[in-house]
């Protein structure tokens, strides 16, 4: 996990990023515990530092980490318990295609079972963690210089951080036309298993429920290995498949 620092224009405040592109192999439950705790510690010192930078600068990091992790009782915990459907055990034990498409026709999710499932899948089953995310840029930005940060707000118009080359109208055409894609693998072996979405899944761009955020699936046993999905995923093309999952409790809601 990588963090950074991105101060505003007069230099008085700054945005704390977190980022991770690509996480391969782990133990899923270890590592989300010590991003989370990371995270945390993190913060905690920029608050403290906000307001006393002396103070800030006689503590050290472990008394940062205690207090995230005095903040983090029963957090994981609260996961690691939420119960998942039994179809989403059967998809895991499973290594034929024609069961996992059985197994998921009309299932949800939401993002408290997502990570009960992600936790579950190396806890119960022993599978490890992959993570990836993707982006496509729209053509035409080479050679060209995008503000450190910039975000399309409601009512139109773009709130950047950083020196850019491109106009208002450029950098929204970079955000709504962005392929951005984020794939969770479970991986025993050769064998996978793959939730992913897309940024337009989100933003309800895609043409499912009329917009209904949902998770696509795909596995080894639809005869790709993982190398070359995750080049297809890379290129921006990947291959299609027709499972849905809808994502509950997360960006664009279709009206029940």
């Amino acid at each position: 996990m990588n963090t950074e620092k991105i101060y505003d224009e007069n230099g008085r405040g700054f945005i704390r990023v977190f980022s991770t592109d690509k996480v391969e192999l782990v133990n899923p439950v270890e590592y989300y515990k010590t991003c989370e705790l990371k995270k945390r510690a993190t913060i905690l010192r920029d608050l403290l530092y906000a307001k006393n930078p002396f103070l800030t600068s006689l503590l050290d990091d472990k008394f940062f980490i205690k207090k995230a992790e005095e903040m983090l009782v029963g957090f994981f915990e609260e996961f690691e318990q939420t119960p998942i459907h039994n179809n989403l055990i059967q998809l895991l034990q499973t290594t034929r295609k024609k069961d996992q498409i059985a197994l998921l026709k009309g299932l949800t999710l939401n993002t408290k079972e997502l990570m009960s499932l992600i936790f579950k899948s190396y806890n119960d089953f022993g599978f490890l963690y992959s993570k990836y995310l993707f982006e496509n840029l729209p053509s035409g930005l080479e050679g060209r210089k995008l503000p450190k940060l910039f975000h399309l707000k409601e009512d139109g118009t773009i709130e950047k951080v950083g020196e850019t080359d491109l106009t208002d109208g450029e950098l929204r055409n970079v955000i709504e036309h962005r392929k951005v894609i984020v794939s969770h693998f479970f991986e025993k072996g050769d064998f996978w298993h793959c939730f992913f979405l897309t940024y337009n899944s989100i933003g309800g761009k895609e043409n499912w429920k009329n917009g209904q955020v949902h998770f696509h699936y795909i596995s080894s046993s639809f005869g790709i290995s993982k190398a070359d999905f995750i080049e297809s995923m890379r290129s921006g093309k990947y291959k299609s498949t027709s499972i849905h999952i809808d994502l509950l409790d997360y960006g664009n809601q279709t009206e029940g």
